[in-house]
């Protein structure tokens, strides 16, 4: 064990104590002054005489001090606080929203503690490891570092029942707001975000009668940061869930964008309600207000206000949006009535044109319509709505694919719906985190950032790790 601090008695003082002679510390002149404590500039592979104790015994680092003048006697150490590493101190900040978790298990009895298993299985989850076999392994494999940068790093190995149990604890629906205590440490502040409502299934976790489970979540958009989530069980039980999650959310001023299974009037009326505003997806199922919707459209009899075309060169195609917008106030009175705050919003139309860039070949036209409550008379409504409908992709492009792709949760394998909220919980803070450094890469070079596996292949020690998560914590 390394010396920590200045004039402090070495830690080890079974056998030095016993093997110290009187003739070693007379020639010190008997005081413990001098080269007998090590001092910190000392070897620590230089072997240093130790002072004569009364009781020789181990002395935990909890209890490491200084001892009066003249004194020998290690049982009137006064204690000091132990200087804590820096990768200590990254660690202690990166975990300490957990440390608000509800830990259900009796305090006297608890071995690993939930604050550092949690940042162990995050850090595990940012380097591609998510499977409760894999972190077991990844907490043997780092222990040495692990050891150095968690104060009170349990001694223990750590089984996959265990790193089970308390992704369960995580898991609980009273736990849920641990991924917003996150964000609130990376999120940046926008006067308007583009905030995603859509739901994931979960397909290797498929029941006997081929069902499988959904995950409802929401992202801010703009910042690529998953705000929430809330396992529903089947898709259709997003139309419940969906208000009820986003009243857990200040969204005030946002606008929330959801496909067509969410337009749904009392969502409508709850978005209206927490001071935001919606443009919701129409289909089929809302039949009357959908027919009505691309009549307009249709007819061409009205002028329309459109946005500048946006084109994008990706994937070996080239896609061209167009968006075209009209008063809510077209619509029947039965529809208004219906929709809070559509009578002075928007109703629109999204076309979408891809080229193949191989082989010329032209897919589509796609159409789109959307209802909104953004104010048709407001300036640039078009160009704002545009920029919504486009931005709500990226919970789809930017979210959920980059979840099962990086963390593998399109394989993941449960029947238990706390360990699946557990497991996915701690998927989006990992998918947070790396998010944050590509921006901050992009912030500080102003290049593209590398993509999320060549970020974990770049941080694949645990230092350079801890270091980069810290760099985008905002408080």
């Amino acid at each position: 064990m390394e010396s920590v601090l200045e004039n402090t008695v070495p830690m080890q003082t079974e056998q030095a104590g016993v093997q110290a002679t009187m003739t070693e510390i007379g020639n010190r002149n008997t005081s413990l002054q001098g080269n007998a404590i090590p001092d910190n500039n000392c070897n620590i592979n230089e072997k240093k005489s130790i002072p004569k104790i009364k009781n020789s015994r181990r002395i935990s680092t909890e209890t490491l001090g200084k001892l009066p003048p003249g004194e020998t006697d290690l049982e009137k150490l006064v204690p000091l606080e132990p200087r804590r590493r820096k990768g200590s101190l990254q660690a202690a900040k990166i975990a300490a929203p957990a440390q608000k978790v509800i830990d259900p298990r009796d305090p006297g009895r608890i071995i690993y503690p939930l604050d550092i298993v949690f940042c162990v299985i995050l850090l595990a989850a940012m380097q591609g490891k998510t499977s409760c076999t894999e972190i077991a392994e990844f907490w043997h494999q780092c222990r040495p570092l692990l050891s150095k940068t968690f104060p009170n790093f349990p001694d223990e190995e750590i089984s996959h029942d265990t790193v089970r149990r308390i992704t369960m604890i995580i898991g609980k629906d009273k736990n849920a707001a641990l991924i917003e205590r996150f964000v609130e440490m990376l999120r940046s502040r926008l006067s308007h975000p583009v905030i995603a409502v859509d739901g994931q299934a979960i397909r290797a976790s498929r029941d006997s009668s081929q069902h499988s489970p959904y995950v409802l979540n929401i992202m801010d958009a703009d910042n690529e940061l998953i705000l929430a989530q809330q396992v529903i069980g089947e898709k259709n039980n997003e139309i419940t869930h969906a208000s009820k999650l986003i009243d857990t959310l200040d969204i005030r001023g946002a606008i929330i964008t959801a496909d067509a299974l969410n337009t749904q009037t009392e969502f409508a009326a709850k978005i209206i309600a927490e001071k935001a505003d919606y443009c919701l997806a129409l289909k089929a199922n809302q039949d009357l207000t959908y027919e009505q919707v691309r009549g307009f459209f249709e007819l061409g009899t009205h002028e329309y206000k459109i946005a500048r075309p946006s084109v994008t060169d990706q994937g070996g195609k080239i896609t061209k949006r167009k968006t075209r917008v009209l008063p809510g106030a077209l619509l029947p009175e039965e529809i208004l009535n219906k929709w809070v705050g559509l009578d002075e919003g928007s109703i629109v139309e999204a076309v979408t044109d891809t080229v193949k860039k191989n082989t010329g070949e032209i897919l589509g036209p796609q159409v789109r319509y959307y209802i909104s409550s953004l104010r048709y008379d407001a300036p640039n409504v078009e160009q704002v709505l545009h920029r919504a409908i486009r931005q709500h992709w990226a919970i789809e492009n930017k979210g959920h694919w980059a979840l099962d792709m990086a963390f593998n949760q399109d394989r993941l394998q449960c029947t238990n719906a706390q360990y699946l909220a557990g497991r996915t919980l701690l998927n989006k803070i990992a998918l947070n985190f790396t998010t944050k450094i590509q921006t901050r890469l992009e912030e500080t070079t102003g290049k593209e950032a590398p993509s999320k596996p060549v970020i974990r292949a770049r941080l694949n020690k645990i230092e350079d790790m801890l270091a980069a998560m810290n760099d985008c914590i905002r408080i």
